[in-house]
């Protein structure tokens, strides 16, 4: 029986390939948000502005591998993960609201049903991440004020940032937060909507977050404002969206996917050449783990999904963990002080989860 367009789409990208790609990226995450606190490189990574410096430090550690090559990677490109979850983000919300059986909500009602979400799965590591801080006398910790704005999940435009969401991490929750509202305001079409919406907003969407990147690309502080916002997520959120609603991976051997990868993944080193090709470099880090995940076989693919299905709870439970790392910086060796660490986030994020069900709050 011959396969219907429906069916099609429905296989761009399995729920079990969705669930490893989340495990990919927040592996990805978690690792580097210790690792670049280890100063195995000399320079932090360019996720929120653009440093000659930091793009040399990858070409050199590139070109001249060390016992620290993992570590020195995690540091400088482990930040990527944030763009697969932009991208499934709009993925789910497609086949959510457009394409599946879900009732779209009001503007107010969906953003309110979503920020509950989010505080709800936040809020406990939150306390928790506050108490550690206060044992440790953690300099990380900001005012009290602050707290406040993390949990209405606004600190993300406070100036500088960085100085005030806690713990680190958690500023992608209120990026989250701005794209739920401008998905449902601006990039949401409904079922039988005009066609032309479904490709136009998402492109300039695009347009909107890239045009002030450019612009602002040697300009510090303004750029640092604009990638802890929404801007950072205009090539993958607006691919996710596009993706969903049109398809546009086609279907290949596991092997030509793993090429794929490879081509992408040399196609995004050389694109940290400059400042311009490095803004637009997310849509080829999000390509290069999409095909990653794609040419992986059964075996493989099983402990990603694993990774995947507590994602959201490791998300928050790995900065908890990280204090107590950072404790440890400089006493035990750095690669088994991440193998520790992961392994206890792993954890953490597995308890975190069963105390959410136990108490019927997730």
């Amino acid at each position: 029986m011959a396969r219907t367009l429906v069916h099609q789409k429905a296989d761009i990208i399995t729920r079990g390939e969705s669930a490893a790609l989340k495990g990919l990226g927040i592996l990805l995450i978690a690792s580097h948000n210790l690792a670049h606190t280890l100063g195995v490189t000399g320079h932090d990574c360019n996720e929120y502005n653009f440093e000659y410096g930091s793009a040399q430090a990858l070409f050199d550690c590139l070109a001249h591998p060390g016992p620290n090559i993992l570590l020195q990677l995690s540091t400088l490109l482990g930040y990527c993960g944030i763009y697969i979850f932009l991208f499934l983000s709009a993925f789910g919300l497609v086949r959510k609201y457009e394409q599946g059986s879900s009732k779209m909500l009001a503007p107010h009602t969906f953003v309110w049903k979503h920020y509950t979400k989010l505080f709800k799965l936040m809020i406990i590591g939150l306390l928790a991440a506050i108490l550690v801080a206060y044992c440790f006398h953690s300099p990380m910790l900001p005012n009290k004020r602050y707290w406040v704005a993390q949990m209405l999940m606004v600190t993300n435009w406070i100036m500088p940032p960085y100085r005030y969401v806690f713990p680190g991490p958690f500023w992608f929750l209120g990026l989250m937060m701005e794209l739920y509202i401008i998905y449902r305001l601006v990039l949401y079409v409904p079922r039988g909507g005009a066609a032309w919406r479904r490709w136009v907003w998402p492109l300039v969407f695009a347009i909107v977050c890239l045009a002030p990147q450019i612009w602002f690309r040697d300009a510090g502080r303004e750029m640092i404002l604009l990638r802890y916002n929404f801007f950072v997520a205009g090539l993958s959120f607006s691919a996710g969206l596009l993706v969903a609603r049109y398809g546009g991976i086609p279907r290949m051997s596991r092997w030509a996917w793993a090429a794929v990868c490879a081509l992408m993944t040399i196609a995004f080193i050389v694109m940290q050449k400059t400042p311009v090709m490095w803004i637009f470099s997310s849509i080829v880090a999000t390509a290069a783990m999409i095909a990653l995940v794609k040419s992986f076989g059964n075996a493989m693919m099983k402990p990603f999904v694993w990774v995947g299905g507590i994602s959201s709870f490791l998300f928050i439970m790995h900065p908890v963990v990280r204090f107590f790392a950072l404790e440890m910086r400089g006493q035990i060796d750095n690669h088994l002080l991440m193998v520790l660490y992961m392994c206890a986030s792993l954890l953490a994020a597995v308890a975190y989860r069963r105390l959410l069900s136990a108490i019927h709050w997730k």
